[in-house]
């Protein structure tokens, strides 16, 4: 939020993944194509939903990371598929503020 840039000068991205069954899936950060773990929180266990699932992770950085538009934070979902690996990448841009 705005409010959490400007007194805490620090920024939080937010990675929801829904939908899945079994509930077997992992969340992992990477930034500009690299692993990240400091500042990242991830729901211990998935949420489930009827007869599906979901999950939660957030990264937190300072400020002056998400406000350059050259970095590139992608959050990746990790799961099983048809008895193999499979994973589904999304990603954002920095704010060029």
């Amino acid at each position: 939020s705005k409010q959490e840039i400007q007194q805490k000068s620090k920024a939080t991205l937010v990675c929801l993944a829904s939908g899945f069954y079994p509930d077997h899936l992992t969340l992992v950060w990477r930034v500009n194509g690299v692993k990240r773990t400091e500042g990242v929180g991830t729901d211990e266990s998935s949420t489930q939903n009827g007869s599906t699932y979901s999950r939660t992770s957030r990264l937190r950085m300072p400020a002056w990371e998400w406000f350059n538009p050259l970095n590139r934070f992608e959050c990746v979902a990790i799961f099983f598929q048809n008895g193999t690996t499979a994973s589904i990448n999304k990603f954002i841009r920095g704010d060029a503020g």
